[in-house]
C-alpha cells in the first residue's frame, strides 16, 4: 500500500488525512464517504476543526468543478473508517493508516527535537560571533547565509523566494 495516506504541511500542523486518500484506498465512493461526513458532522467537530481546500482540476483534464478536500486529523479520520464496512480491502486500509500516521507523529517529533537544537546552535553561533566581530553588525547574516548556502544550496533569500516564506527559518520546517 501507498506510504502517503497522512499528510502536514509544516511542523506546526497536525498530521491529517484527506477524503481522496479514503476514497482511492477503501474503494468506497467518494459520495458515501461524504454523505458519512455530513451524517455525521457534529460528532466529527467534536473532535477537532473540519478543515478544507479547494482543488482545482488537474491541468490537461478536460476541467470541471473544484473538489471540496476535507482534511481529517487523526482521531476524525479513525471515527470515519470505523463507520466503513470491514471488507478485506478497508480493513488493509485502516491498518495501514493507523500505522502512516503514527510514523507521522514520530517524524514530526523527531524534526521538532532536530529543530529544537538548530535553534540552541544558533543561539550560540550568535553568541560567538558577537565575542569576535563585536563591530560588524553584517558578520551574522553573512555567516546565516554561508550555513543555508552549505546546507541547502542557496542563501537566505534565495530560500525565501523559493519557498514563498517570510523567514528562510520557517522555509527549513516546511514540506
Amino acid at each position: 500500500m501507498n506510504t502517503d495516506l497522512v499528510f502536514y504541511h509544516n511542523l506546526k500542523d497536525e498530521p491529517y488525512t484527506t477524503v481522496s486518500i479514503i476514497e482511492k484506498f477503501t474503494k468506497n465512493s467518494r459520495h458515501s464517504i461524504m454523505q458519512l461526513i455530513n451524517r455525521h458532522k457534529n460528532k466529527l467537530e467534536e473532535l477537532g476543526v473540519l478543515a478544507f481546500e479547494m482543488r482545482k482540476p488537474l491541468k490537461g483534464s478536460k476541467g470541471g468543478r473544484p473538489i471540496k478536500e476535507i482534511h481529517l486529523n487523526e482521531d476524525q479520520a479513525t471515527f470515519l473508517i470505523t463507520l466503513l464496512d470491514n471488507t478485506p480491502t478497508v480493513v488493509n486500509f485502516k491498518f495501514a493508516l493507523v500505522t502512516a500516521f503514527r510514523q507521522a507523529k514520530q517524524e514530526l517529533v523527531n524534526q521538532q527535537v532536530l529543530l529544537e537544537r538548530n535553534h540552541q546552535t544558533n543561539k550560540d553561533l550568535g553568541e560567538v560571533i558577537k565575542a569576535h566581530f563585536p563591530d560588524n553588525p553584517f558578520m551574522y547574516s553573512t555567516f546565516h547565509n554561508l550555513a543555508y548556502k552549505v546546507a541547502i544550496g542557496m542563501n537566505s533569500k534565495q530560500v525565501k523566494q523559493a519557498r514563498n516564506v517570510t523567514n528562510a527559518q520557517d522555509a527549513l520546517t516546511s514540506r
